[in-house]
């Protein structure tokens, strides 16, 4: 349905509107990534749709008053031990068949794009993402790339595979994200689920194997300053409101050209049910300006992509300054 109704490219913030560092992105591209994840489209009067989404506004509503009177606890912050607890458990395989095209769908949550209200699955984001990372790629032309939370790798393992020539390193908090990436990297060749997941052709399905996956904090990245034309973070500054600053420096101290950012910035979460979930989870709260403060000038930004109902993100892309 979704690449059916949208033919026209992905409009980027009013601010960054005929910016000349707009990637070549396509809606319709996007669309077709998304598409095979959405279970069904409804409309917004749908009582399923209309029943899934008060029964997340009660479940933030809750959080976020218990975050409004007591997140001035330690315990109730989202601390680097907190995140490694959860993800431990979620990055401690990879599980080729969540990635399945035309399988069973985990997880589906109420997203939108355009106004159009549906049922999907983040794997069906994931793709998106890869899209949007390609076509960035394609445009800055980088020899050397660091993905900042890298989890189990699986941004890289395609990006490799569509761009063998380029030395790519991913960097994870979490000692069980490291080891399943490695440990998937043993295999000979991308399994054929992973080729088919990704929305774009691939060029070596064994590059993924040069892959170097490193375990460190983004507060104290283990590398020189410069060691990366490009250093990219999808949803990993998300879990790091407590270290913003750090990370944000780290990433501008490591990149020597460019950094491109795909994280929910306060700009898209600032009023209603995005920002009382945003407190409630204890996110990242930077916003797009805020990346001048640490030496990166963004140069286009867009969020014109699907979303979920209740955290909006933006994909942000800065060039480096002295």
């Amino acid at each position: 349905m979704l690449t059916k109704i949208l033919d026209s490219p992905i409009a980027a913030l009013p601010a960054f509107t005929g910016s000349e560092a707009a990637p070549a992105i396509s809606s319709r591209e996007l669309a077709a990534a998304f598409e095979p994840f959405v279970e069904r489209y409804l409309n917004a009067d749908d009582q399923a749709w209309r029943g899934e989404i008060e029964r997340r506004q009660k479940k933030i509503r809750k959080g976020y008053f218990k975050r409004s009177l007591l997140g001035w606890l330690p315990s109730r912050q989202r601390r680097e031990e907190v995140v490694v607890q959860e993800y431990d458990r979620a990055w401690s395989k990879i599980d080729v068949s969540t990635y399945e095209v035309g399988g069973a769908l985990p997880r589906v949550a109420p997203w939108d794009w355009r106004g159009q209200p549906m049922f999907a699955s983040d794997m069906g984001a994931t793709r998106v993402r890869q899209v949007m990372l390609v076509r960035v790629l394609e445009q800055l032309r980088p020899r050397r790339v660091l993905e900042v939370g890298c989890g189990n790798g699986i941004n890289l393992m395609l990006l490799s595979c569509r761009f063998p020539d380029i030395a790519f390193t991913g960097v994870e908090l979490t000692r069980a994200g490291q080891a399943a990436a490695q440990d998937f990297q043993q295999q000979a060749e991308m399994p054929e689920a992973l080729q088919t997941y990704a929305p774009l052709p691939l060029t070596d399905t064994t590059a993924f194997r040069r892959i170097d996956f490193r375990q460190g904090n983004a507060a104290e990245l283990p590398f020189e300053a410069g060691a990366f034309d490009l250093v990219y973070s999808c949803l990993a500054l998300e879990q790091m409101e407590r270290i913003r600053h750090q990370a944000l420096a780290e990433v501008a101290r490591v990149s020597s050209r460019h950094a491109f950012l795909i994280e929910p910035f306060r700009d898209m979460n600032d009023s209603g049910w995005p920002r009382r979930n945003v407190i409630r989870r204890d996110y990242f709260r930077g916003r797009i300006d805020e990346l001048k403060d640490h030496g990166l000038l963004p140069v286009w930004a867009t969020n014109d992509f699907p979303q979920e109902a209740f955290l909006k993100v933006c994909a942000v892309l800065a060039e480096k300054r002295a």
